[in-house]
């Protein structure tokens, strides 16, 4: 460590280790410290070239967002659904994202460079199975373009099209419901066939989507055991593991399975492609 004080030296190794990360995440991470302000107000000391710092500072990594909207749709524009990060910190400051605030920025008359990749969400080759879906949050991305693309199947080719469930979640209905009249619309039109919406601070118990998913136990087994249905899940790592669980409990609890029988089945509609997840950190 490049510093003339031994303590913070010590400081900078201890965090700097593999065993214990506590204090790393504690004092940087969660307090949202970046490279600049470790040097400039946290650790002082430290004397660095301007060669070493530029050399240690990290790369800006590409940020991928889910498309939300169909291209048969929408032949000629792109959707993306996107939280704009901006924090206000203890010290009065703020932290703020730099994707989402560059885009925000750039939201009237700005240019940003854009490329696409292959999404691993793909509705189902036969119209007429159903679909579950379950997007919390921004999450719902994905689920506004399968939904506009269902709309455009049922409505412009005339096609057959089975029942579509989605599962979405928000803090406040009032606060971060997005696309809900969107989403009443393909209620109104027959797109949408069932709407189950988790608010997780209007209660003083906390209710998710994986919440409502165990309410549902029969009616998602059916779907998913008898007729097919493709689940995809959108979110956030923590979230998709526990909407996999709950797929787990509920081929257990209502298909009778072994815990091991029920791991087998989640792992086989995976490699089938009929449970799909996009999950970021």
């Amino acid at each position: 460590a490049c510093t003339i004080f031994s303590s913070d030296r010590s400081a900078l190794l201890r965090m700097s280790s593999k065993e214990d990360r506590t204090e790393y995440y504690e004092k940087i991470v969660h307090a949202r410290v970046g490279f600049a302000a470790i040097i400039l107000k946290l650790f002082r000391s430290i004397k660095l070239p301007l060669e070493h710092f530029i050399w240690l500072c990290p790369r800006l990594r590409p940020r991928y967002y889910t498309i939300s909207s169909s291209s048969s749709l929408h032949p000629d524009t792109i959707h993306i659904t996107v939280s704009i990060v901006r924090e206000e910190l203890k010290n009065g400051s703020f932290y703020c994202g730099v994707c989402s605030n560059h885009l925000a920025r750039a939201a009237k008359n700005g240019m940003v460079r854009v490329t696409c990749k292959d999404s691993t969400f793909r509705l189902p080759s036969n119209p007429s199975r159903p679909i579950i879906m379950v997007g919390p949050g921004t999450g719902i991305a994905p689920m506004r373009a399968l939904l506009q693309e269902r709309s455009y199947q049922r409505i412009q080719q005339n096609l057959l099209v089975g029942e579509n469930v989605l599962y979405f979640g928000c803090k406040n209905r009032d606060q971060d419901y997005i696309y809900k009249n969107e989403m009443e619309l393909f209620q109104k039109e027959g797109t949408l066939n069932k709407l189950q919406v988790a608010f997780s601070r209007e209660t003083t118990k906390r209710v998710y989507v994986q919440h409502l998913l165990a309410e549902d136990a029969r009616e998602i087994w059916m779907m998913i055991d008898e007729q097919k249905a493709s689940i995809y899940v959108c979110g956030a790592k923590k979230m998709g593991s526990d909407v996999t669980n709950t797929i787990k409990w509920i081929a257990s609890e209502v298909g009778k399975m072994r815990h091991d029988e029920a791991k087998a089945y989640v792992d086989r509609i995976s490699k089938d492609g009929r449970f799909v997840q996009e999950l970021w950190a």
